[in-house]
């Protein structure tokens, strides 16, 4: 059953799930930073490096490590009802559905940082049906290059061939965070979309304009959920169902955070995820 009314939300609203990550690696300011990796709560992921393809993501038979706790609902449908977050520095918390991760996605193993050569992805799985619309086609899914394995100095461009959400193939998009170097553990390089693209419905190749010397990065398929903006140091804020939109959450969502940082520094980051369900 939709939820229609405020007394929906507050009938259904299920216990919070809390979180706290410790931010150890020096930030850049303005350059996405994935939660994932850090120790915490809850406790830290992986980036899968060895199954061919990767692997597409669901938390309907079981949690995924590394991501906020959801249970798929008996029946109804599962919505974001608050999210409430701080950190010691201002900033921008972003929660989203990782659909998809992988590194092992080529010919021979997992990405190479140091090739300059096209990459091309030799199979692709069908992604989760958590698009906007609750689909498989991509709609509102984005990609992003996530360090899983501190990098060397090299600060290439990346592009990415992919198909969008209509099924259209042969498009290619490059980075539009700029790669730095010696990149911490978890530094997240969004990739952008070719003009009237609203999605990515799979990868077919990556390619370096530059050696990076070391280091590994994988690639993940997630989409945007909901924007907290943090507005200062230790200054909390939130949205609820009426400030966040009320997204719907698809069966199997896998939560996790992506921060945007104002400044280049550490940071401690805190606070509650609730969904309410009906």
């Amino acid at each position: 059953m939709t939820i229609s009314t405020l007394d929906g939300v507050i009938a259904g609203m299920q216990p919070l799930r809390p979180f706290a990550k410790a931010v150890t690696p020096t930030l850049v300011a303005g350059r996405p930073h994935s939660l994932w990796y850090l120790a915490g709560g809850p406790g830290a992921g992986a980036m899968d490096n060895s199954t061919s393809g990767g692997v597409a993501l669901s938390s309907s038979s079981a949690l995924v490590t590394g991501q906020i706790p959801h249970y798929d609902p008996g029946s109804g449908t599962s919505y974001l009802a608050r999210l409430e977050g701080g950190a010691t520095q201002a900033g921008v918390l972003q929660l989203c559905d990782r659909l998809w991760h992988g590194s092992a996605i080529i010919s021979g193993g997992v990405i190479s940082v140091t090739s300059t050569s096209s990459q091309t992805v030799t199979s692709f799985p069908t992604l989760p049906s958590r698009d906007y619309a609750g689909s498989a086609n991509g709609d509102g899914v984005l990609i992003g290059a996530e360090i899983y394995s501190l990098t060397g100095a090299g600060t290439p461009t990346l592009t990415l061939g992919y198909t969008n959400q209509a099924n259209s193939s042969g498009k290619t998009t490059t980075n539009i965070d700029a790669v730095v170097a010696s990149g911490a553990v978890g530094a997240f390089y969004r990739f952008g979309l070719q003009a009237g693209d609203t999605g990515v419905r799979s990868i077919q190749s990556i390619q370096n304009s530059a050696t990076m010397t070391s280091g590994n990065y994988g690639l993940v398929a997630y989409r945007v959920l909901a924007a907290l903006e943090i507005p200062g140091v230790n200054t909390p804020n939130a949205i609820d169902a009426l400030t966040s939109g009320f997204p719907q959450l698809w069966n199997g969502v896998v939560p996790f955070l992506i921060f945007i940082p104002n400044t280049t520094t550490a940071s401690l980051i805190t606070g509650t995820y609730t969904e309410t369900q009906g």
